[in-house]
């Protein structure tokens, strides 16, 4: 409740922050790059510490989370620099998107330090319980983020506006989960060999969970990419926008939860309580989901062009288009951790190749066949959804075949 309480207060400040700039200070063209600057900075940042932040919370020593921290902290900063300089590339490719704006080369690889942080930091204090800690953070990086970038769209900042904004409300972010380390923990004497075995320890993690997650994330990368090139940066950035809020109700409560629902389950040593966990939890989610997604339906389109304003006409509609797809990846994500205490991570990253493919596929016969962006965007919308479906029965699989193992050993020992 404390996780939600804060995410709900961050997540209020960013939907209004994010009314305000759309309704008066910027278009979708403008919305397009923005948001394709911040889909590369999520694909880097989410492996800048090689998923080894996810060995954190299964850590029961303090000392040697610790050593992890310290671990995670420095690969951070060196995954900053190959992402800036990956970009780099993508940027002189797309150069007239990002309308020669030069200094964007100087702020990704600081964006991906910055939120790569906040990754790392956020299952670090989950870990000590430290939810109050987690909560504030929530609320200053959306406070600080979203304050800046009404401050800049007064100014008349064009796109850079939203971006040195967010930059702006990671780092402060950022500074918050430091100052509360230093008042609760100190840092150890490194101890480079406690550091590899740490590392040896939990390298599925980067063998496995890191590569299936870069993957995952290139996705909506793709995606954005795509319409970009082949539909204009209007429609990218309705659509951008639409991922957006979504996603923004979806954060809402997803992140909260699945952090603390890591941290329980990591402690069920019983596989038929994981599936009765995943089971009661499942239930309840999709009533919760079911629920809001009723509610969007009937929502008239007008809505949104309402409050708006006319420059955003048609975002409702493809809202509504995407609505199945993010629900269902609500459900999917808030237990998504489920494969990571059943130890499989390799098959999750094969599966991630799955969805990648399935995505390209979607992409490549709905432009050569469809031909028609609203077409292409069901098309993709309904990928998306079968996906996640089928996550959620993967999920099932590996639960039962764990409980029915378990049984099988608990006989061999006994007889």
């Amino acid at each position: 409740m404390t996780l939600f309480t804060g995410s709900t207060v961050a997540q209020i400040i960013s939907i209004a922050s994010l009314i305000l700039l759309q309704r008066f200070f910027y278009s979708p063209e403008e919305y397009a790059p923005f948001r394709l600057f911040f889909e590369y900075v999520a694909i880097f940042s989410s492996i800048s510490a090689l998923r080894l932040e996810s060995g954190l919370i299964l850590e029961r020593e303090e000392d040697k989370a610790i050593s992890l921290l310290r671990v995670c902290i420095k690969l951070c900063f060196v995954m900053s620099l190959i992402g800036g300089l990956i970009f780099c590339l993508f940027y002189f490719k797309e150069i007239d998107v990002f309308q020669r704006e030069s200094i964007l080369l100087i702020l990704m690889p600081i964006a991906i330090f910055g939120n790569g942080l906040i990754q790392v930091f956020q299952p670090f204090f989950t870990r000590s319980k430290s939810f109050l800690t987690i909560s504030s953070s929530k609320i200053i990086h959306s406070l600080m983020g979203c304050s800046t970038q009404i401050i800049t769209g007064l100014i008349g900042f064009n796109f850079l506006g939203l971006i040195i904004g967010r930059i702006t409300g990671l780092f402060s972010a950022d500074l918050n989960y430091i100052k509360r380390f230093y008042s609760k923990f100190k840092w150890n004497k490194r101890n480079k060999e406690i550091e590899k075995s740490l590392i040896k320890k939990h390298k599925k993690f980067i063998y496995f969970t890191s590569p299936g997650v870069f993957v995952g994330n290139s996705i909506n990368f793709i995606i954005l990419m795509t319409f970009t090139s082949l539909y204009g940066e209007q429609f990218t950035g309705l659509t951008a926008a639409a991922i957006q809020y979504l996603g923004l109700v979806v954060m809402l409560f997803a992140s909260s939860f699945s952090q603390v629902y890591y941290n329980e389950i990591a402690q069920i040593k019983n596989p038929e309580k994981l599936i009765k966990s995943y089971t009661f939890w499942i239930k309840r989610l999709f009533i919760l989901t079911l629920t809001g997604w009723i509610i969007l339906m009937v929502s008239p389109s007008w809505l949104v062009t309402y409050i708006l304003g006319e420059k955003w006409s048609g975002l409702m509609d493809i809202i509504k288009i995407i609505s199945p797809w993010m629900a269902i990846m609500f459900l999917a994500s808030s237990l998504s951790y489920i494969f990571i205490r059943l130890g499989k991570q390799k098959e999750i990253f094969f599966f991630d190749l799955f969805h990648f493919v399935l995505i390209i596929v979607a992409l490549i016969f709905g432009h050569y066949y469809l031909n028609n962006k609203i077409q292409v965007l069901y098309m993709i919308s309904g990928v998306q959804t079968v996906f996640y479906i089928l996550s959620i029965t993967l999920a099932y699989k590996f639960l039962i075949k764990n409980m029915k193992n378990q049984s099988a050993n608990t006989k061999e020992i006994n007889s």
